[in-house]
């Protein structure tokens, strides 16, 4: 029997973007030449940074629970708090898209399956397994979902400027992080995935179906291991040097 979500693919959806966007925010894109967007995962974003003179507010991303904080930085692109999850996840990229956003960037954190990574290194995403269901309303069935080539290179050009430790690689995307059992894990890592998380597959199809750029760069909070799970106590430090890389990567290609 075929999944039920693989129902209606090619069909298009009813909601009309055009009146689910914010208009006055598609018209402030436009006249500032904004079409580049970073996501991060840190609520307390203006903790995290130095340069708070150069964040103003964008707007709030709100969905039925919670509300999340878009910013503009040095006036030259968008700074989005992402939810944690694939659907929602998927809802603000597409938010942004329609607004004018065509290049996405990303970092966050991950758990950490390949014991021959060092834990403070950075993963440079290059597919991710699609073990969520949100990147099949967007891309045909696949075991991969792949990046985009043209903003990983950016990326990985800025890491190795800065001679920062790193690994290009394969993450694993699943749903439901309660659920990673050991046979899993190990066929995952078969599949050469050497780190977890949860919106990366997505947003890769997403940005493949809507004609975007997609690239995500990662850190391990924790570990994700058969024997069990170990959370990092460098967290907080590691997740600052990553948002701090990132802004100044992403400025460096809006300049271009």
């Amino acid at each position: 029997m075929e999944a039920p979500i693989l129902d209606f693919f090619d069909e298009k959806g009813v909601i009309d973007e055009n009146k689910y966007i914010l208009q006055d925010k598609v018209e402030y894109l436009k006249k500032n030449n904004i079409d580049t967007a970073l996501l991060i995962f840190t609520r307390n974003f203006l903790e995290e940074i130095d340069d708070k003179e150069l964040v103003e507010d964008f707007f709030d991303f709100s969905n039925a629970s919670n509300s999340y904080k878009n910013y503009i930085y040095a006036k030259k692109f968008v700074v989005s708090v992402v939810p944690v999850g694939a659907p929602v996840a998927a809802m603000l990229m597409e938010l942004l898209g329609y607004m004018g956003i065509k290049n996405f960037f990303a970092c966050g954190s991950s758990g950490r399956l390949s014991e021959g990574i060092d834990s403070t290194a950075f993963v440079l995403v290059d597919k991710a397994i699609r073990c969520e269901g949100t990147s099949y309303r967007y891309a045909k069935p696949s075991l991969y979902a792949e990046t985009d080539k043209d903003l990983t290179k950016h990326i990985e050009a800025h890491l190795k400027q800065l001679k920062l430790p790193y690994k290009k690689g394969t993450t694993w995307t699943t749903d439901c992080f309660l659920r990673e059992t050991k046979s899993e894990i190990e066929l995952r890592k078969n599949q050469g995935a050497v780190c977890v998380e949860m919106e990366c597959s997505a947003w890769c199809c997403i940005a493949k179906y809507r004609k975007y750029k997609f690239a995500q760069l990662l850190y391990f909070s924790d570990s994700v291991k058969k024997e069990g799970w170990e959370l990092y106590d460098t967290i907080h430090i590691t997740r600052k040097s990553i948002i701090t890389f990132m802004l100044d990567c992403v400025s460096e290609f809006v300049k271009k």
